[in-house]
C-alpha cells in the first residue's frame, strides 16, 4: 500500500468492508503540521534571492493573475499591493498568508520558489521534485524493473 492510498481512517485492506470502529493510523510528522512560519521564511528567501525587486514581484504577480483570471485578493479587492506582499513575506506578521491561488502565482513569478511548496510538503513526509529529478526517478524505477526482469530471466534460463 503506498502512502497515497492511506487515509487517516483505514482498515488497511482497501476493501469495502464496513468498520465498526475506525482505527486512526499513526503518522509520524516532522516538527509540526503548522507550516506557516516555514512557508513565509521560504517565500521571503526566494523573493530576496530571485533578482527581482519587491515592486517587480508585485507587478509580475498582478500581470500573471490577470493573464490567468486569478483574484489574488479575497473578494474583488483588485490588485495585489506591495504592503500585502510584505505581510505575506514577513515571518513575524502572523495570520497574513496568501491564498492557494496567490501562492501559485507567486511560485510562477519568483524563481526558486519551489522551496515554498517543499515547506508545505515536508511536514507530511513528501518532497517536491522538479522535472529533471522526476525523470531521473522514473528512470531509476525502470532500471530497477529491468534488473528484476534480468534476474527472473537468469533463473528461468538455469531451469532450462
Amino acid at each position: 500500500m503506498s502512502t497515497s492510498d492511506l487515509s487517516i481512517f483505514s482498515d488497511g485492506d482497501g476493501g469495502g468492508k464496513k468498520l465498526e470502529k475506525p482505527k486512526q493510523l499513526v503518522m509520524q510528522f516532522r516538527e509540526s503540521l503548522n507550516a506557516e512560519l516555514a512557508v513565509k521564511e521560504e517565500m521571503n528567501s526566494a523573493a530576496s534571492e530571485c533578482g527581482l525587486s519587491r515592486d517587480q514581484i508585485v507587478d509580475g504577480m498582478n500581470r500573471t493573475a490577470l493573464r490567468f483570471g486569478i483574484n489574488l485578493m479575497k473578494g474583488n479587492k483588485g490588485d495585489l499591493s506591495l504592503d500585502t506582499l510584505e505581510k505575506w513575506l514577513n515571518p513575524n506578521a502572523q495570520g497574513y498568508l496568501p491564498s492557494i491561488r496567490a501562492l501559485m502565482v507567486f511560485c510562477a513569478v519568483v524563481d526558486g520558489s519551489e522551496r515554498v511548496l517543499s515547506a508545505m510538503a515536508e511536514p507530511l513526509g513528501c518532497r517536491i521534485v522538479g522535472r529533471k529529478d522526476a525523470l531521473l526517478l522514473d528512470w531509476a524505477k525502470e532500471f530497477q524493473r529491468a534488473k528484476e526482469a534480468q534476474r527472473r530471466m537468469r533463473r528461468l534460463e538455469r531451469q532450462l
